[in-house]
């Protein structure tokens, strides 16, 4: 089996001379749970062994293999949404996603004598498919890849495994994210999951893009050892963005004409509030999560993500400007931001820009902060699960971890090596930073699941500029608090 993967893994590495063979340099939570400033370690040794090419590791997994029979092993997936980059590559065509993807679905193929097939349908629609595939027992889909608030809904009636139950589903693995692993469990049952196997939840992880030609132009120094002295803050964050700002037209109004030291839209709020370090739930020496978000921090936290993103001529809101993506990326590249709070998703469509950009953390709350957090967009990030239906999550646990493993070989190092560090991320230091996101993802379990739009009611208020958070959340707190115990209800009926 290993040499199986090793000539896999190789041939994927000579689909590209810029490909980095070096999976030992990708992203492991497990090692790096804390986060912290880790980063500056590699920061001051970049060139430490320039001239030496370090040895590629190939990960394998020892899960039994059994024989499917050629059947289909169908994979539900996403239509009309944000598409699919996980399982869907019909051929190789040299794009580096793609190939992976392919040579992963073949090697999954020939191991378990399988097809690898997809269904795809509107994310809204997964509930009612995969009830639907309960009720007539017909095994439909193997696996799906689903957004959390349609599997808040499946776990509680109880129509998917629990992962943590799957004898060959080993989720120590490095190849399966810890922080996720960790987090996402409740009353230690854990219905979904991520790691190498899936890039669609990297590319919604919130971040801070900067543009070098304006920090350059206005002398305001180098952002990442901010990073690596651990002084990358709100406070340093507006300190560097109202300097830039400007009315380029002169018309003595803040319009797309203008420059701003920061673009962004509504849904920062929560991912920023995550990144300062407010916790919505907290989980309880028994995995039950407690509503913890009424706390001095969150209210002080918002106070100050407030002053940056209600000021004039400092904040261009994308979702108050009803800009199309088409948009943001042109004023982007135009030079008309310092900074843009994006998505990852963002990062390959700058390939183009003449002007140099880099890649930031969220930036910390304050210096005394212990590590940085970095958190998935709940509304577009899938997660794998295995329907109830399934007749086999034995076999197909062991599935998963071997598509794991072989993922961390092939898919991992496609993206994360060479479609962000090798194309689009431009200098080292971005390359170390990203080291240090994947390394500190967190999935706060009220953010993710959603209970009583905990982790969204923000938005609107970032939108209409409002300040008044305690009312706010007053006026959702007790639906917070039924839904996150119709939730918990809901997996002590799994129990009886």
């Amino acid at each position: 089996m290993k040499k199986k993967i090793a000539v896999v893994f190789m041939l994927i590495c000579a689909l590209s001379v810029l490909m980095s063979c070096d999976s030992e340099n990708t992203s492991e939570p497990e090692e790096r749970r804390d986060g912290g400033n880790a980063v500056s370690d590699n920061i001051n040794n970049n060139n430490s062994s320039e001239n030496e090419a370090p040895a590629a590791i190939v990960y394998e997994s020892d899960a039994p293999v059994s024989d499917f029979g050629g059947r289909n092993f169908t994979v539900l997936i996403w239509e009309n949404f944000v598409g699919d980059m996980d399982f869907t590559a019909e051929e190789m065509n040299g794009d580096p996603i793609n190939d992976a993807v392919y040579m992963k679905n073949l090697e999954i193929s020939e191991i378990f004598n399988l097809n690898i097939t997809t269904v795809g349908i509107w994310p809204l629609d997964h509930v009612g498919a995969i009830r639907r595939s309960v009720s007539a027992g017909d095994n439909s889909y193997d696996i799906a890849m689903t957004r959390p608030f349609e599997i808040t809904a499946l776990s509680q009636e109880g129509l998917l495994h629990d992962l943590n139950k799957i004898e060959n589903l080993d989720l120590s693995q490095s190849w399966w994210d810890q922080n996720a692993v960790n987090d996402l469990s409740i009353m230690n049952k854990l219905f979904m999951t991520t790691g190498d196997m899936s890039m669609m939840y990297k590319r919604t992880i919130g971040a801070v893009l900067f543009n070098k030609k304006l920090m350059a132009e206005f002398d305001l120094g180098n952002p990442y050892s901010l990073v690596e002295q651990n002084n990358w803050t709100m406070d340093a964050f507006l300190e560097l963005a109202v300097k830039v700002s400007h009315d380029l037209n002169g018309n003595g109004i803040w319009d797309d004409e203008d420059r701003y030291g920061i673009l962004g839209q509504r849904d920062i709020t929560s991912i920023a509030l995550i990144g300062g370090g407010v916790k919505f739930m907290t989980k309880n020496a028994d995995d039950i999560p407690e509503l913890t978000f009424r706390s001095e921090r969150t209210f002080t936290i918002f106070e100050k993500l407030t002053d940056i993103i209600y000021r004039d001529g400092i904040f261009w809101s994308s979702s108050i400007n009803n800009a199309s993506e088409e948009k943001q990326i042109t004023m982007f590249t135009n030079d008309q931001f310092l900074f843009q709070w994006a998505e990852f998703h963002y990062i390959p469509k700058y390939r183009v820009m003449d002007t140099d950009f880099g890649i930031l953390p969220m930036p910390k709350y304050n210096s005394s902060q212990e590590r940085y957090y970095h958190a998935v967009n709940p509304h577009v990030t899938p997660f794998v699960i295995i329907p109830i239906a399934n007749p086999d999550p034995e076999a197909t646990g062991a599935v998963l971890a071997h598509m794991g493993a072989i993922s961390k070989n092939q898919l991992t190092p496609a993206y994360y090596e060479l479609s962000l560090k090798g194309k689009h991320a431009r200098d080292e230091e971005s390359r170390d930073m990203l080291d240090l996101i994947f390394s500190t993802m967190t999935y706060d379990t009220g953010h993710i699941y959603g209970w009583g739009d905990i982790g969204h009611f923000m938005h609107d208020m970032a939108d209409a500029h409002k300040t008044n958070l305690i009312s706010r959340f007053e006026a959702i707190e007790n639906k917070v608090i039924g839904d996150l115990e119709k939730t918990l209800a809901g997996f002590e009926r799994l129990d009886e």
